[in-house]
């Protein structure tokens, strides 16, 4: 009896692009791997709150979220890591007067803090302009990571929060998430829970938050719109996503 494979699929440039639902040839394949006797995982930098049905409802046997912060397997949560007050409230404080938005990512919303009306990032996302206003309105949300916009930072800023987060750099932005956190690191609870080896592990990704992931798979597929150094780290280049990477993928690698 063969071993089943372990999938992990990026969302952002490997499934979709700007919250649009999946390619149906990707859907359908994602859904024949699994049905072959494979698992098959959603392995995102967005947490709980920022997810949408026409991801999930392809149908996976577990996500990794946050960047590796919340991870679960069916029902049962694996792992589930987060920001505390501690490390928040310094950081939120620095991002009152900062010229860049603070986006607080919890398990159920995405709350955006902006001292400055004219750097609003999303009019759909709630508003803080403080910590104090945090602490009024949303003190029991559970922080899974957070992102700021734009890139660079400041220095001192940039210091701040790598104190107390590991951060991740891309292009026009950055991803802070609890030290320790990371997809491969979300993808190694999984395995181990599953007893399946890394070698039957299959990640696919894009950019800079998925190259951890990519190196700890087996089998490492990098999409065509790829940055250079992602593709770097992979065993196989597909196409891209707008154009069905993922399904093309699946033709190609005969497992």
């Amino acid at each position: 009896m063969k071993l089943p494979y372990a999938a992990f699929f990026d969302l952002d440039g490997t499934l979709a692009m700007g919250n649009k639902p999946p390619l149906p040839c990707d859907v359908a394949a994602i859904r024949a791997f699994r049905a072959d006797g494979n698992y098959v995982f959603l392995c995102t930098g967005r947490s709980c709150g920022y997810l949408y049905d026409a991801v999930l409802d392809i149908g996976f046997d577990g996500i990794v979220s946050g960047g590796g912060a919340h991870v679960t397997l069916g029902d049962d949560v694996l792992f589930r890591s987060f920001v505390t007050e501690e490390q928040l409230d310094p950081i939120m404080r620095r991002f009152e007067t900062a010229d860049q938005t603070l986006i607080l990512e919890t398990e159920s919303h995405m709350i955006q803090l902006v001292a400055d009306g004219d750097r609003v990032l999303r009019h759909d996302y709630p508003i803080i302009r403080s910590a104090d206003e945090w602490y009024a309105r949303y003190r029991d949300e559970v922080v899974s990571k957070l992102t700021i916009y734009p890139s660079p930072m400041e220095a001192d800023t940039t210091a701040l929060v790598k104190s107390h987060l590991t951060l991740v750099e891309h292009p026009t932005y950055y991803e802070a998430v609890p030290k320790g956190c990371s997809k491969a690191s979300g993808i190694a609870h999984v395995i181990d829970a599953l007893d399946i080896p890394r070698e039957r592990v299959l990640a696919f990704g894009d950019s800079a938050n998925d190259a951890d992931m990519l190196r700890f798979a087996g089998i490492a597929v990098a999409m065509g719109n790829a940055t250079d150094s992602v593709k770097a780290l992979a065993d196989f280049v597909t196409t891209p996503c707008a154009d069905g990477g993922v399904a093309y993928a699946f033709e190609h690698l005969h497992l």
